[in-house]
């Protein structure tokens, strides 16, 4: 319920009739039920479900009638429900490792802005840094929370994750612990994560499992089979006749009569081209006839 209308005041009003009576009278004396709403209206907006079954049940255990400002108060979380800065520095100063990496933290919006302005110092990982660190925070977060509780507004908690795994787990699970988070939302955020000693043992109980199930089929596995054995190429008539390279452009006869000889093809290229080296070697015999 975060818009409390006329019909919500007029229910409150019933509500605190019936438990009050007199006193109720007593209370309100002679001012009208439009005004006495009105002034509900105003002051309850902003309050949830959650907020006015608090004060609810408050009033079921209260033997005084109280004013709407004090149903608000009734409403509203406790005032411990906020932390105080030196508990809240405890958090925030987890955000940054050591080393410098960002780490997971679950923290309310006004732990996040008083950290952002003193988060620099706290990188440096000097003590002395810290310590100034600290102060700064402390008195933003303190200034933040008061305006905060001036607005009627209580903590809210979001996780803020950072780059070590198991790390994350653990302080999701930390803040589930300590109340900062509720068991479903820690659970989505918990959900395919795992640390590296889960990961190593689940890859060990894999290869368990793979080895077991190797044991199980070894007996029907033959074995020494499917090996590629050399190739069993037929011989062709060629390769069995040892010859001397005859080059076609010296002698192109030759070389053709060489080829017949073991039945091997004449190449395409040297039929295209036979008349040509005909010609070729016919000009070397006359070239070498006339040298001589």
């Amino acid at each position: 319920m975060s818009i409390f209308t006329i019909e919500h005041a007029a229910r409150l009003m019933n509500k605190m009739k019936a438990f009050y009576g007199k006193k109720y009278a007593e209370q309100w004396g002679d001012i009208p039920a439009v005004e006495i709403a009105d002034a509900m209206v105003e002051c309850l907006q902003g309050l949830t479900q959650e907020d006015f079954k608090r004060g609810y049940l408050r009033m079921q255990k209260s033997t005084f009638c109280p004013t709407i400002p004090e149903f608000r108060a009734w409403c509203e979380p406790k005032t411990d429900d906020w932390l105080g800065s030196h508990e809240a520095w405890a958090i925030a100063e987890k955000s940054i490792g050591f080393d410098g990496r960002e780490l997971t933290v679950v923290w309310t919006e006004q732990m996040a802005q008083a950290f952002s302005r003193c988060e620099d110092l706290v990188k440096t990982g000097d003590k002395y840094q810290r310590a100034e660190a600290k102060k700064i925070f402390c008195d933003a977060y303190d200034r933040l929370v008061t305006q905060a509780k001036d607005q009627g507004l209580k903590p809210i908690y979001v996780t803020s994750l950072g780059v070590d795994k198991d790390q994350a787990i653990a302080a999701i699970k930390q803040a589930e612990v300590d109340g900062f988070l509720p068991a479903p939302e820690a659970q989505n955020l918990l959900e395919h994560k795992q640390t590296t000693q889960e990961i190593k043992c689940d890859a060990e109980r894999y290869r368990t499992t793979a080895q077991e199930a190797l044991a199980k089929l070894a007996p029907h596995i033959k074995r020494n089979l499917n090996k590629m054995q050399p190739e069993h190429k037929e011989i062709q008539p060629w390769e069995t006749v040892e010859m001397g390279h005859i080059d076609p452009f010296d002698d192109i006869e030759k070389y053709k009569s060489a080829c017949a000889a073991v039945n091997k093809p004449i190449p395409q290229a040297v039929k295209n081209w036979e008349m040509t080296l005909a010609q070729m070697v016919e000009k070397r015999r006359e070239d070498a006839r006339g040298v001589a």
